[in-house]
């Protein structure tokens, strides 16, 4: 099943937003909060919908980050590995990252600093965006959890155990995502962020960071089209 969430008329109210740019998730945030940790959908297959993303691995084996095409596991052991097409997802998100706002920060900046002025910037809290977030951060707190073994728990449960990170004068990429409320039931109604340092060596789900300078890429998205699964597991539970 696809669902496509949109926002009707917006492309005559910005007309700036380039029409042919959709998010493409697999599974719902729900779905995976609720213990729906295996999926039969392939890095590969995701990869033919965006080049820039987020997510996990089946078994919530880690935090995913996708960057210029190259998809990323961090390991709740803060190991960093590039991943084949042929691993599975459970749940990610991706897109065809198109540049519709450039800011540059050159002060410093916490993540919720950072996200006000997200909020000051973008055309409406009504739509999805994509943003990327290039700088050299002070610190970064960040997370992973460790694989998990059937029969899965739940995701609060399964987060119980997961590592955190404290990285200090680091440089990287932030890829993150805001969904508005309207499609609450499908993913976060908030920023949502993963992070991935230049050398590729460490990274994870941002707790918090503090940004002395960067270079902040949004993406103006106004679809969502989600895959659902059929599959046994998922048709238990109300998604």
């Amino acid at each position: 099943m696809i669902l496509v969430l949109g926002t009707g008329a917006v492309y005559g109210a910005y007309p700036q937003i380039k029409s042919d740019t959709s998010i493409f998730q697999v599974s719902t945030l729900n779905s995976l909060s609720a213990g729906n940790f295996d999926g039969n959908w392939t890095l590969g297959e995701l990869r033919t919908h965006g080049n820039t993303g987020m997510g996990t691995f089946n078994g919530l084996d880690g935090e995913m980050i996708e960057l210029n095409d190259n998809v990323y596991q961090i390991k709740s052991n803060g190991t960093v590995y590039l991943m084949n097409d042929s691993a599975n997802t459970p749940f990610a998100m991706t897109v065809q990252f198109k540049t519709d706002k450039i800011l540059i920060l050159n002060s410093s900046m916490n993540l919720t600093q950072l996200e006000q002025l997200l909020n000051a910037t973008v055309p409406s809290k009504n739509m999805f965006y994509s943003i990327k977030v290039i700088g050299t951060f002070n610190s970064v707190k960040a997370r992973s959890p460790p694989k998990q073994n059937k029969p899965y728990p739940d995701l609060t449960t399964a987060l119980e155990n997961q590592t955190i990170f404290n990285f200090n004068n680091i440089t990287g990429t932030m890829v993150g995502f805001w969904c508005p409320a309207y499609a609450s039931d499908v993913n976060l109604n908030d920023y949502h962020f993963h992070f991935i340092s230049g050398d590729k060596n460490s990274g994870g789900h941002v707790i918090d960071c503090q940004l002395n300078g960067a270079i902040i890429e949004i993406d103006y998205i106004p679809n969502d089209t989600v895959l659902l699964s059929n599959g046994s597991v998922l048709n238990v539970n109300q998604v």
